[in-house]
């Protein structure tokens, strides 16, 4: 998934309804702890382009969106053990903690707290 690409290839005509297909691929993703662990790790840079994207979201997908977040959440110290098979963790030092889904090891291992908030046109 290429959000950013697929929005460039539509000059900026992408449909929200696109959106959320995006959202639920990223949903079965988050769910599927049978993949292989590189489906797993690219789900973390589907992840990232739904964050580039996550002010153009409408209620509803950042709802969807954030339930799934929460259910990576809630796995994240089994989807930590899948995809550090293939990838070390502390590859994402330098990535900001906005993008925790770079961090869930320190999620997992309670280094790294989290929340639900919600602003003024930002939900997640």
């Amino acid at each position: 998934m290429n959000i950013m690409n697929d929005k460039e290839k539509g000059k900026g005509c992408v449909k929200m309804s696109q959106y959320k297909q995006y959202i639920l691929n990223y949903g079965d993703d988050v769910c599927d702890l049978e993949s292989s662990p590189f489906e797993s790790l690219r789900m973390l840079f589907d992840r990232t382009d739904l964050y580039k994207i996550q002010d153009e979201l409408d209620f509803d997908e950042k709802v969807l969106l954030g339930t799934y977040d929460l259910k990576l959440i809630e796995n994240a110290e089994k989807m930590v053990k899948h995809i550090s098979q293939i990838y070390n963790f502390d590859y994402s030092s330098n990535i900001p903690y906005e993008q925790w889904w770079w961090h869930l090891d320190k999620i997992a291992n309670g280094m790294l707290s989290f929340n639900v908030s919600s602003e003024v046109r930002k939900v997640m």
